[in-house]
Order: structure tokens, then sequence, then C-alpha cells
């Protein structure tokens, strides 16, 4: 086998194996109704709705030669807080945990197929990330709604009329991947997850589940998309 049949045959497994675990993991968060841009990303003209599986906004250069970019650069990631948003009532150690959970889990992701460096280069992409917007779920009433019958009928009638359930979590964040020596835009994205009441695991306790489980869905996400588009496979 050639070694670009190797890579051919490399890259459709890996996206094979990493799309069944995507399944599995967006089963304890959904997309919402909408995401609506921080001011972030600067720059939303070019950004059109994603489709199925894709973030609700999204931009990918068609241009960009996706194959030669091997190293990355990863920013910290940051939070960016609206005037009005929910991350302004969050005290700092939250919001600290937080974003370092969505660091380490993004870094964990992409070292699987880039080298993770510190400074730019020819062959080097570099991403920013934001944490735009949190709310966590509110415990007890979460936990009482899962359970009793008529706690979760008043959560799926919320869910239809705001696309989320009734006291569970929403984050939402955004992230753009730009050369690292020309700062062209490679990707942006917006999106926005909410929690569902059921998650098939024992977390249902934990107020930022909702959180965790959304950033490590994107982390995963991020991944396969890249190696899409660096193995040419994307449409």
């Amino acid at each position: 086998m050639n070694t670009t049949k190797k890579t051919g045959f490399r890259v459709a497994v890996t996206i094979a194996v990493l799309g069944m675990v995507l399944l599995v993991g967006c089963r304890s968060t959904f997309q919402s109704g909408s995401a609506e841009p921080s001011g972030f990303l600067g720059d939303y003209t070019k950004m059109t709705p994603g489709e199925d599986g894709q973030a609700q906004l999204l931009y990918i250069n068609r241009q960009a030669d996706f194959q030669k970019y091997d190293k990355i650069m990863i920013d910290p990631v940051k939070c960016y807080v609206a005037s009005n948003g929910s991350l302004t009532t969050l005290d700092k150690d939250t919001r600290q945990d937080l974003i370092n959970y969505l660091d380490a889990t993004i870094r964990e992701h992409l070292k699987t197929d880039y080298t993770i460096v510190e400074k730019a280069g020819p062959d080097v992409m570099r991403l920013r990330v934001a944490l735009t917007d949190a709310k966590g779920s509110k415990v007890v009433l979460d936990t009482i709604s899962s359970i009793v019958p008529f706690g979760i009928a008043i959560g799926a009638v919320k869910k239809v009329a705001t696309g989320s359930n009734l006291s569970v979590g929403r984050v939402s964040a955004e992230c753009e991947v730009v050369d690292s020596v020309s700062n062209v835009r490679l990707i942006a994205a917006v999106d926005e997850r909410v929690g569902r009441k059921y998650t098939g695991k024992f977390d249902k306790f934990s107020r930022w589940h909702t959180a965790k489980d959304a950033f490590d869905y994107w982390a995963l996400r991020m991944q396969v998309r890249l190696t899409e588009l660096r193995g040419g496979s994307a449409e």
C-alpha cells in the first residue's frame, strides 16, 4: 500500500471511529435553538448557519491547504464576558475551573494529530477559544424534575418553547483557527449547547456537568473536523 493510500485509509478509519464516539458523547447535551455572537471573533460577516452536526455559525476557508499543517499553537482559553451574560454572576474560581477544563480537553484531543507548539511557523495553525456564556444547572430542581413525571412534562414543554430543558445548564463558546504567520482565518465557529434531562451517567448532582459534557463534545468535534479537512474529505 503506497503512502497516499495509507494516509487516506488512516484518515477514513479515524473519522469513522471518532464519529462513533461523537454519537455517544452528544447524547448528554444538544444544540440550542440559536447561538448569538458575543463579539470575541470580531468579524462574523462570512459565517453561515452550520449544517447538521456542525456549529450553529461556521466559516471554513475552502482555499486553505489544511494538509500542510502538522503543528498547532493553542492560546489560553478565555472568558469573553458580555455585560448581560451569565458569566458575570460566576465567581472567579468557578470561571477558572471551567476554562481550565475546556483548555485541557482541547489539548488532550488535538495532541493526537498535531504537535502542540509555542511559536508561529509556516506549518503551524493558531487556535483561539473563548467561553462566551455559561449557566449552571439548578442542581436540586434538575434532579427532582428528572425523577418526578410532572417535572418531566414541564421540562418537555419548556424544551419545545425555548430549546432548553427545565433547570439544566447551557454553555456557549466561540473559536477561530488562523495561520500562525499570516493570520489568515482558516476556521471560525459559534455554538451553544444545553443539557439533556437524562445523560445515562451519575452526574446529575454536578452543577456543571452540562458545561463539561459540552466541552468534551466540542473538543472531539474539533478533532474530527480538522482530521476531515486535513485529509481533504470535508464537504
